[in-house]
């Protein structure tokens, strides 16, 4: 059944305040300054995203919720999809079949997809945010109108870009702080369920009116510009289709929450030797403490093979996911990250 949202159609007073304190200081870096004063941290801002939170005596410089024993050097090679893909892989983990290549190098990008076997996926190197990432690529003629897309994407048609086969799969993040899997989140893409009276386009508008009460996912709406919903009309559906009552849709081919997508909490339900990957992948980039590690895989709660699953990347300042999940349980981030540095300086 549809919620009725009528109430919610607008924020409170109190919620378009806080929505303009966020916009003006980073949510990540919020709600690492909001634990630090609940725990009885000294705090002063210092811009919207960093602030010096006072830890056993030492005055500590954070920005989001990397802190002192972050480094410049660990961002820059997890940014580096290339760079960090090539330490998970040496480090003894299944990463995907790819290449890196200048985007104006067309023809070593179809004869490499030829040789991987449609379909492929396209991103580029250093974007956050799904920004670019093209997926489901399943010719030559599809994968040439992708480059094109990217290229308006990318100032500098000289930069490289990651081709990779494609992986059939759910996509997952792990949350590890200091050695263990503190969350375990599946990033389901966007979706819509049918109840057998709305469209398409009233279930997304209706979802979007619960997202707007979440403070993470109210930044990341699923959108209703039909050129951003291919998975929806690649299965015969528009935006005025009516869905039969449970018939549950992806509209998009994207697997993060910034697309729209769902957190979906697997923690307890994952196979314990995925933890143990991700706390891997973590370690393979030298002096990296915490992050975020992307997984796909056909069965989260199988154990893992080389076959079922893939490691992506490894993400430096992950978004609050955990803490804000569309189901299950809320998992703290930041109160682990101030624990990490109580226990560490």
């Amino acid at each position: 059944m549809l919620h009725n949202q009528s109430k919610h159609t607008s924020l409170t007073e109190a919620e378009q305040r806080q929505a303009e304190l966020e916009e003006r200081e980073g949510l990540k870096s919020r709600l690492l300054e909001e634990e630090a004063l609940r725990r009885g941290h000294d705090v002063r801002r210092l811009t919207y995203d960093t602030a010096i939170i006072t830890i056993n005596s030492r005055d500590c410089l954070f920005k989001d919720m990397n802190g002192p024993l972050s480094s410049a050097a660990n961002m820059g090679i997890c940014d580096d999809k290339n760079v960090a893909r090539s330490l998970l892989k040496v480090n003894g983990l299944t990463v995907p079949a790819s290449t890196y290549v200048r985007l104006t190098e067309t023809d070593k990008i179809e004869d490499f997809a030829k040789e991987i076997g449609f379909p492929v996926v396209i991103k580029p190197n250093n974007l956050a945010r799904g920004e670019g990432v093209f997926t489901h690529i399943d010719s030559v003629e599809s994968l040439h109108n992708h480059l094109q897309k990217l290229s308006k994407l990318i100032s500098d048609e000289s930069e490289k870009i990651l081709i990779e086969k494609q992986f059939i799969g759910d996509d997952f993040r792990f949350f590890v702080v200091d050695g263990e899997v503190l969350a375990t989140t599946k990033r389901a893409r966007s979706n819509v369920t049918g109840d057998g009276k709305h469209t398409v386009l009233e279930l997304i508008e209706a979802k979007n009116q619960l997202r707007l009460q979440n403070r993470d996912l109210k930044n990341f709406l699923i959108p209703t510009d039909p050129s951003k919903l291919g998975r929806l009309f690649r299965q015969g559906k528009t935006l005025d289709t009516v869905l039969d009552d449970g018939e549950y849709i992806e509209v998009r081919d994207e697997s993060n929450i910034a697309s729209g997508g769902d957190g979906i909490d697997f923690h307890e339900t994952v196979h314990p030797t995925f933890k143990d990957i991700a706390v891997q992948a973590i370690q393979s980039v030298p002096g990296l403490h915490y992050g975020g590690v992307d997984v796909i895989a056909e069965d989260i709660t199988v154990a893992p093979t080389e076959e079922n699953h893939v490691v992506t990347e490894v993400e430096f300042s992950p978004g609050p996911l955990s803490m804000f999940p569309w189901e299950g349980p809320p998992r703290d981030m930041a109160g682990p990250i101030l624990d990490f540095y109580v226990n560490t300086l």
